[in-house]
C-alpha cells in the first residue's frame, strides 16, 4: 500500500510539467515514462525529475507497458477523449485534464466504460484545490455571508483577438463554445463546489467579433444550489477572472490572477458597510495533494475517486446545455 503508483503521461510539456510538479510533491507518484511530440520537452523533464524516464512513441505504447499502472493525460483538449480511451481499454487507470472533452457522445461513452470496468478515473479541476477557493468555500459554510441572494462570475481574456486563425481554440468542432470550453469551464466546476449542481435559463452568444467560427462571447443566466448566478465568458474582453457572491449579511469580491479576497459587511445600524481585505489571510492548502493522494488510493483499491470522470462530464454537460439555451447576437 505504501508503494508509489507507476504512471506514463500524455503530453510530458505544456501542462503535463504542471502535473508532474504536483505529482512529485503528493509524494506517492513515480513516473515510468512520457508521450511528446517534442525532443526539447523530453530533456528538460528528465533534468525536472532528476532521472531519465521512458520515451514512447505512441499512447498505445505506454498504454501496454505493464509497469504502467496510471496514465495522466495532459494534452490539447480535443485529444483527451480518444487518448484516454485508449489506455483505458488497455485497463489502465486514467486521469484526466480538464475539460473532459469536445465531443458530448464520446465523454458519456469514456465515463461509463469507467465505471462499467471498474477504471478509475480521476479528473483535473485544480482550481476549487486552490487556497483561494477552499478559503471561499469556508467562509460560505460559516454563514459568513448569510443567505446568498445571488452571485456574478466572469472568465475571459483577449485571446481571440490575438490567436492565429489555426488554434484549435478557433475551430469550432475542437472548442465546442469557445471561451467557455477552454477557460469558463472552471467557473462552472466552482459554482457546483460554492453552491451547489446547476443549470442554464438562458443566454446570449455573440460569434461576431473575431473572424473566427469560434463562440467570442457568452453571458448567461443560471441556478446553482437555487442561487441565481451570472457567467459572463468571453475571448474578447480584457484579462478578468472573479466571482462576486452576494449575501444578506455581506459580500464576498474575489479576483485571481492576482489572487484578491474581499469581504464587504452588512450594517444596517451606522450607514458604512466597510470591505475588509482578508488576502492576507488566506492559509496555503494541501487540498490538491490530498485529491491525488486520494486517487492514488483509487488505482490502488480499483474505484471511482472523489474527483472522478463523473465530475468532469457534470461540468461538460453545462457546456453543451449553454450552447443550446444561448441565442445568437446578430
Amino acid at each position: 500500500m505504501n508503494k508509489p503508483i507507476r504512471y506514463g503521461i500524455v503530453g510530458v510539456g505544456g501542462f503535463g510539467g504542471t502535473r508532474r510538479k504536483t505529482l512529485r510533491n503528493a509524494g506517492c507518484f513515480e513516473i515510468i515514462g512520457g508521450v511528446d511530440i517534442c525532443d526539447e520537452v523530453f530533456a528538460a523533464a528528465e533534468k525536472e525529475e532528476g532521472r531519465p524516464f521512458k520515451r514512447y512513441q505512441s499512447v498505445e505504447a505506454l498504454a501496454a507497458d505493464p509497469q504502467v499502472e496510471a496514465v495522466f493525460v495532459s494534452t490539447p483538449a480535443h485529444l483527451h477523449v480518444e487518448q484516454a480511451m485508449i489506455a483505458a481499454k488497455a485497463g489502465k487507470a486514467i486521469f484526466v485534464e480538464k475539460p473532459l472533452g469536445h465531443n458530448r457522445a464520446a465523454c458519456v461513452e469514456l465515463v461509463e466504460y469507467c465505471e462499467k470496468n471498474n477504471i478509475p478515473h480521476g479528473h483535473g479541476f485544480s482550481l476549487r484545490y486552490n487556497p483561494l477557493w477552499q478559503c471561499v468555500k469556508k467562509l460560505l459554510d460559516t454563514g459568513a455571508l448569510g443567505r446568498v441572494v445571488s452571485v456574478s462570475g466572469a472568465t475571459m481574456h483577449t485571446g481571440g483577438l490575438a490567436f492565429k486563425t489555426n488554434n484549435w481554440r478557433f475551430k469550432a468542432n475542437e472548442n465546442p463554445g469557445g471561451p467557455l470550453f477552454q477557460c469558463g469551464i472552471h467557473k462552472i466546476d466552482l459554482l457546483r463546489f460554492l453552491f451547489g449542481e446547476g443549470k442554464w435559463l438562458a443566454g446570449y452568444v455573440n460569434r461576431a467579433v473575431t473572424t473566427s467560427s469560434t463562440d467570442d462571447a457568452y453571458v448567461l443566466l443560471g441556478t446553482f444550489g437555487h442561487v441565481p448566478c451570472t457567467l459572463h465568458s468571453h475571448y474578447v474582453a480584457s484579462y478578468r477572472h472573479a466571482l462576486e457572491i452576494y449575501g444578506a449579511k455581506g459580500d464576498l469580491f474575489i479576483t485571481e490572477f492576482p489572487t484578491k479576497l474581499e469581504h464587504k459587511i452588512t450594517d444596517l445600524t451606522s450607514g458604512f458597510e466597510p470591505v475588509h481585505d482578508l488576502t492576507a489571510k488566506i492559509l496555503p492548502s494541501a487540498a490538491e495533494l490530498d485529491s491525488l493522494r486520494e486517487f492514488a488510493a483509487a488505482v490502488r483499491e480499483r474505484r471511482q475517486p472523489v474527483m472522478s470522470g463523473r465530475e468532469g462530464l457534470k461540468s461538460m454537460e453545462l457546456i453543451f446545455d449553454a450552447i443550446r439555451v444561448s441565442t445568437e447576437i446578430r
